[in-house]
């Protein structure tokens, strides 16, 4: 009776601590949080091919583009606001862009500045054309690193090949010629795309933009994603119009039913990261919907921007 009465007190103790760790425990945050460029709309109604389910690329006003941005980055307090930038041909993508002139790249570019975004330009090389990366490379950053925005640039695999450990360095390695501080992002929905061991200063970030599934189902696939990578950082590029509604044009399934699709899709994917300590981003797709029950959603508006540095 003595031992038991005695292991009380050091029972509860156990519980205590337990619980006070439980409490101070670090979860995993965004760091990063905003939306891509160009933006999209979405489809109409009950679509289900493909092609036309996927909506289009919208080239908004530079004050569109930056609401669109803080509404993501908005609903994250204390992540940095960020973009992805396309440049460069998109006629080739599906869906195919004529993306902004190198004039419009300069205003738009000058006003991220302004407000302190963060921007990694994007290019699209293509297996088919013969893309010479590191070329693409030198050429947009050496028109745009002038930018004091600009912080690295990624490369969207889809249409062109795996990135094996050389290629990944080598266009590392080029990037960080313009400037150390640079970084490179790789992205694809398949983790085998990503190089298989090389991470250069540890400064690689891989991008999932797993898309044309349930909420549930890419919520699973996203948190993989960043487990199997960690502690390298990475990024889930969500809310793709096809997702808005069902894969079979249900307007009963989809992101649009979640009452703050970003910050609630956000969160479900934190929740199943196991890294506390893992560098994440979240990029956002649709700004604005085509749907005639979600005409509410409109990113271009209603968000709340920085002052604008002169």
């Amino acid at each position: 009776m003595k031992t038991r009465i005695l292991l009380l007190p050091l029972i509860l103790f156990g519980i205590l601590l337990a619980s006070a760790y439980i409490a101070i425990k670090p979860a995993p945050a965004y760091k990063y949080t905003g939306a891509w460029q160009p933006s999209r709309i979405s489809a109409a109604d009950g679509i289900t091919a493909l092609d036309i389910k996927i909506g289009k690329f919208i080239n908004l006003s530079r004050e569109e583009l930056a609401q669109v941005i803080f509404n993501v980055n908005n609903r994250f307090p204390g992540s940095k606001a960020w973009s992805f930038w396309a440049v460069g041909d998109m006629s080739a993508l599906t869906p195919a862009h004529h993306g902004l002139t190198d004039a419009q790249h300069e205003a738009y570019l000058t006003y991220m500045d302004q407000l302190g975004v963060s921007v990694f330009l994007e290019i699209f090389p293509s297996k088919k054309a013969g893309t010479n990366v590191s070329a693409e490379i030198d050429h947009w950053l050496g028109k745009f690193k002038h930018h004091q925005s600009i912080a690295g640039l990624g490369i969207d695999l889809e249409y062109y090949e795996k990135a094996s450990d050389a290629a990944a360095k080598q266009w590392d390695e080029k990037i960080k010629s313009h400037n150390a501080a640079y970084r490179l992002f790789l992205r694809h929905y398949d983790p085998g795309f990503m190089p298989p061991t090389y991470r250069g200063k540890g400064d690689l970030i891989f991008v999932d933009f797993a898309s044309e599934a349930t909420v549930e189902d890419l919520t699973k696939g996203f948190a993989t994603w960043a487990n199997r990578f960690a502690p390298t950082a990475c990024v889930f590029q969500i809310g793709y119009p096809a997702d808005e509604d069902g894969m079979n044009g249900s307007s009963t399934l989809g992101w649009w039913k979640l009452k703050d699709p970003i910050r609630d899709w956000g969160n479900m994917i934190l929740a199943q990261v196991k890294d506390p300590q893992q560098e994440l981003g979240l990029i956002w797709v649709t700004a604005q919907s085509g749907k005639s029950y979600h005409q509410k959603w409109n990113l271009s508006k209603g968000a709340k921007i920085p002052p604008v540095k002169k």
